[in-house]
């Protein structure tokens, strides 16, 4: 009986040390994820010179990017594409749903009616969520 009465008392010592392992499988998981799923800052296949303006911090939500080169080109997010195409493209990206961000990124030589026709188009296909690209002013 006495024997029994200490393996007991033995087999209930108190666990002082922590295991770190699972701690660091999870951390290292969600640095995967969160590498695998951020977004990449996408950019146009022509050089534009974004005016400047005090900026927001950005969101971080999936973003369609429509740029508007100085001699009126264009680009969804970075692939190019034609002015006939642009409504089709951008409703189609919209499609899914009507709330993702179209960031319109204009050079600030492109003229004004490139721009609002940009604007006009996004507006057709869907976009309830439309804003400018700009540059932060750094003071």
């Amino acid at each position: 009986m006495l024997k029994s009465m200490m393996r007991s008392e033995k087999s209930q010592t108190m666990i002082t040390e922590i295991n770190v392992t699972p701690l660091v499988d999870v951390s290292l998981v969600l640095v995967i994820i969160f590498m695998v799923t951020a977004t990449i800052f996408l950019e146009p296949p022509f050089e534009i010179t974004l005016p400047k303006a005090h900026t927001a911090e950005q969101t971080k939500e999936e973003n369609i990017f429509v740029a508007v080169g100085p001699d009126g080109s264009l680009a969804i997010n970075e692939s190019r594409v034609e002015a006939e195409a642009l409504p089709g493209l951008l409703t189609e990206k919209i499609k899914g749903s009507s709330l993702k961000l179209v960031i319109i990124r204009a050079d600030q030589e492109s003229l004004s009616g490139a721009v609002i026709d940009v604007l006009n188009i996004a507006k057709k296909a869907g976009a309830r969520r439309i804003t400018f690209g700009t540059e932060e002013i750094v003071e």
